[in-house]
């Protein structure tokens, strides 16, 4: 039964100490045991973000408050019984006006600034110290300062590279529609299309949610996926220049032709084809820093005595 204590106590360890990788593991295990164990985990999560968000009211002392009010009302019980109705009245009072802001503050919703590259780089401090840069055409939405227990922010659409600051009792969200990725403190590069996200990570680990009901992925450095959105599946990669974009730098090492020409497509922003009529054992090994696509290309010819066809909006290379 999901109320057994052991199950509780399991989850509420993990919320106050998300840093924690064994109990990390212990809850992503319970989670993909059945559909009813995740949901008891994201109710019982959100009930405990919900309860932090409590905390502008933690000084308010109740136990202290209602002694001191029935102390009070005994200094006056020798008063007319309209004054101790007229004070009891201003109690109530009190308590609405402190239980209506105590609903406001958990239903406000958090004022978020918004960030707009056009056609160039740009780069942008959080209130945290952490840095992110935004390739050309980015929209990320952010707070002016983070409230509670986490720290949220909003990619909706474009490529970013994020350098987390960490610390364990803010976990750090960046949510993409439906998708998410947590981390504590790392770096990571992501690109996100209404058709996919792609998810490089730099250093550190990061956690991908790809919806409500979905199953978590645990990525560490080195590592990388891409989500396919419509019909919600992943496939996972190892990670290889997913940061070119900011270096200007090209690496690779032991990458197979077809990928290379995949990788060099997104780069160069241009639609690359491989046809070939056998399966090509070598791979490739380079290093390119600000060389343009017509350089790269005449190196892979090179190598691999390719034809090389351009026609208007495509690059077809053939091995012979």
């Amino acid at each position: 039964m999901l109320n057994q204590p052991e199950y509780l106590d399991l989850i509420v360890r993990y919320l106050n100490n998300p840093q924690d990788e064994k109990l990390h593991s212990a809850i992503i295990s319970f989670c993909a045991e059945s559909e009813s164990n995740q949901s008891y985990f994201k109710e019982v999560e959100r009930v405990w973000n919900l309860s932090s968000k409590a905390v502008r009211l933690k000084e308010v002392n109740e136990k202290k408050s209602l002694e001191s009010f029935k102390l009070a009302l005994k200094k006056i019980s020798h008063q007319p019984t309209f004054r101790i109705k007229w004070l009891s009245g201003i109690a109530a009072t009190i308590l609405l006006a402190v239980s209506c802001y105590w609903v406001y503050t958990l239903n406000r919703p958090l004022e978020l600034l918004s960030f707009e590259t056009k056609n160039d780089i740009d780069s942008l401090f959080l209130s945290d110290g952490s840095k992110l840069i935004l390739a050309e055409n980015t929209i990320i939405k952010y707070p002016k300062a983070f409230d509670g227990n986490s720290r949220n922010i909003y990619l909706t659409k474009g490529r970013a590279f994020l350098q987390i600051v960490k610390d364990p009792k803010h976990p750090f969200s960046v949510i993409m529609g439906e998708s998410k990725v947590s981390v504590l403190g790392t770096s990571f590069n992501l690109d996100y299309s209404p058709v996919k996200i792609d998810l490089d990570v730099k250093t550190g680990k990061v956690i991908f949610s790809p919806y409500q009901k979905g199953t978590s992925s645990i990525l560490t450095a080195g590592q990388a996926l891409t989500y396919r959105i419509l019909d919600k599946q992943f496939t996972t990669r190892i990670s290889q220049n997913s940061d070119s974009w900011i270096t200007k730098q090209l690496i690779f090492v032991d990458t197979p032709l077809e990928e290379v020409c995949k990788q060099l497509g997104h780069y160069y922003k241009t639609d690359i084809k491989l046809i070939t009529n056998h399966q090509l054992v070598e791979k490739f090994n380079a290093k390119f820093e600000n060389n343009s696509l017509n350089e790269v290309l005449e190196v892979l010819k090179a190598t691999y005595s390719l034809k090389i066809k351009e026609t208007k909006d495509t690059i077809i290379l053939q091995t012979p």
